[in-house]
């Protein structure tokens, strides 16, 4: 997994996502945080406990990272407005030196106001994924699904046992949003190209791995979806890899319908659901992130009108107004 034997520890701030990892000695500063709930640790070995707590902060969910090396009693209230997703993370032989196999199989599944009462392993590793109320039961809706608090048994916190591929899927998504932010923190690259991937990382959090986990949890409890859920899924995903193979050709919004076979009315329906946006405006922000890595690598070669063009901008106050929208800054100025 991760290699945490320096003890370092990181902050990276953005306008939409925060990122911090702290390498804890006195973990009791992690157990003050959580609102509602009394924790007890017992300490397996000297004078300290050990421990990573490394979270991935946007608005309406979190992804957490917690190590330690330490029983722990947990009781209490769960937060009024939160759900908590809890899968486990492979031993990590380096910093605990694989003293403490575990299953790896599981989802955890806490709703919100929910009492608990568990006494945890002596080591817990686990990616714990944090998601308000308001925003899970938009994204049943959008896949329509049942109410969350139907199918995920809100009265009370559980643990499904999910087949192994699904968590071992959900866990490489989890890593590789984690591998990109520990990168930042020492990569030498510009500004601009930095808040590309935290966009990224924000985008994939919210847009993907929410919904992974949630379709983890369907697959697994055997929730009959609308037939049309997939297909609506399988529509959009076509329509942005269309999008991207294309960033510079002359591809239409009705040329995409026509060649997935659906009406325009249809594909904006299904951008709107997942995206909030239409499939034009979309597009047009595929092609401004294209241009701006365009400039970033351009090394003066072409005029920024050129690239611009072959990106199909072709009204250049338009395009400086979208770019200065997007990026806080104009073209000219990359």
């Amino acid at each position: 997994m991760f290699i945490f034997d320096n003890k370092t520890n990181i902050l990276i701030n953005s306008q939409e996502l925060t990122f911090k990892s702290e390498y804890v000695c006195d973990f009791s500063r992690y157990f003050q945080n959580r609102e509602f709930l009394n924790v007890d640790a017992l300490q397996l070995s000297g004078d300290h406990f050990e421990g990573y707590l490394s979270r991935i902060i946007i608005d309406e969910v979190m992804l957490e990272l917690s190590q330690r090396n330490c029983l722990t009693n947990v009781a209490g209230v769960i937060h009024s407005k939160m759900w908590v997703f809890a899968i486990p993370v492979q031993v990590n032989s380096v910093f605990f030196q694989n003293l403490y196999p575990l299953e790896n199989n599981y989802l955890g599944i806490i709703p919100p106001k929910s009492e608990i009462s568990v006494f945890q392993h002596p080591f817990s590793n686990r990616f714990q994924l944090y998601v308000h109320d308001n925003y899970l039961q938009q994204l049943c809706q959008t896949l329509e699904l049942p109410e969350a608090k139907k199918f995920l048994n809100s009265s009370a916190s559980s643990i499904v046992i999910c087949p192994s591929e699904k968590i071992r899927y959900l866990q490489q998504s989890c890593h590789q949003l984690y591998q990109m932010l520990f990168n930042l923190d020492w990569q030498q690259i510009s500004g601009p190209k930095k808040a590309l991937r935290l966009n990224f990382v924000r985008q994939k959090l919210k847009e993907e791995i929410v919904k992974d986990f949630l379709l983890t949890l369907v697959v697994t409890k055997d929730i009959k979806t609308p037939k049309n859920t997939i297909r609506r899924t399988y529509i959009l995903k076509k329509a942005e890899e269309m999008m991207r193979k294309n960033l510079r050709s002359d591809l239409t919004i009705p040329a995409i319908c026509q060649n997935l076979e659906v009406s325009q009315r249809t594909l904006e329906y299904i951008f709107k659901d997942f995206y909030q946006m239409s499939p034009y405006n979309y597009f047009k922000l595929l092609r401004l992130n294209a241009l701006h890595q365009s400039l970033n690598q351009n090394n003066q070669t072409k005029l920024i009108y050129e690239i611009a063009e072959e990106l199909g901008f072709f009204h250049r106050g338009y395009l400086a107004s979208d770019y200065k929208k997007l990026f806080g800054y104009f073209p000219s100025e990359t």
